[in-house]
């Protein structure tokens, strides 16, 4: 683990990654398998080590119909400044369980109280690869639905988001169709959400949606 926290080092002064975080990841074969050791985040990507992470849909019920609270990533984010994000989303770190970190998340980031987050289910898994010149992303996204009160107003809490908004799901599937206004994988999971809640059917046939289903879980490297 010294020789990878010493690696991480290089690398930052050599900026081919970004500064150290303090965060740690698990390097393990499987998710919840004991890991063979612990890296700096910001170097997950540049090993490949398989990172995971959670991601709240939050959504109302309204005129019949749902809506989905969005976040707007701050502007001086150092990825994708200004880009929609799902309501709450974070790596999975070392040393928490998946409600640990959704509910750390849920009150860094949005103001959501405990008592609203035990409310949400872990409703899907979302496998997905990402590779370039420098990094190797083999991602699992554990993603999660809260129904939130009608009269709930998240609040940025720790300068991740600049702020929130909702919007129908009709207008959340033009964006993710129309555009690439969301951070990608965040993208996936509102696919996911809009498939799931049957919202893609006027869209895609049945076989259509089948394949985007397996799509959205792709068998990781």
């Amino acid at each position: 683990m010294a020789a990878l926290d010493r690696l991480t080092a290089a690398l930052a002064r050599a900026r081919r990654i970004r500064q150290p975080t303090g965060e740690r990841y698990p390097v393990a074969t499987t998710f919840g398998a004991d890991p063979l050791a612990t890296v700096e985040r910001v170097a997950v990507p540049w090993l490949g080590v398989r990172p995971s992470g959670v991601h709240l849909n939050g959504f109302v019920r309204r005129n019949g119909g749902l809506w989905l609270w969005l976040g707007e990533r701050a502007h001086d984010k150092p990825t994708f400044p200004g880009r929609l994000d799902n309501l709450v989303a974070g790596g999975q770190p070392f040393g928490l369980t998946l409600r640990e970190n959704l509910q750390k998340e849920c009150a860094e980031e949005a103001g959501i109280g405990a008592a609203l987050v035990q409310q949400a289910v872990l409703a899907s898994t979302i496998t997905y690869v990402t590779q370039d010149e420098r990094r190797l992303k083999p991602d699992t996204l554990f993603c999660f639905d809260l129904e939130l009160p009608a009269d709930f107003v998240p609040r940025p809490i720790d300068g991740e988001m600049a702020g929130f908004r909702l919007l129908a799901a009709t207008e959340v599937l033009a964006i993710a169709r129309d555009s690439q206004r969301f951070k990608p994988n965040c993208s996936l999971v509102v696919i996911d959400f809009l498939l799931r809640h049957g919202l893609l059917a006027d869209e895609l046939s049945p076989a259509e949606q089948e394949r985007l289903r397996a799509a959205l879980r792709a068998p990781l490297p």
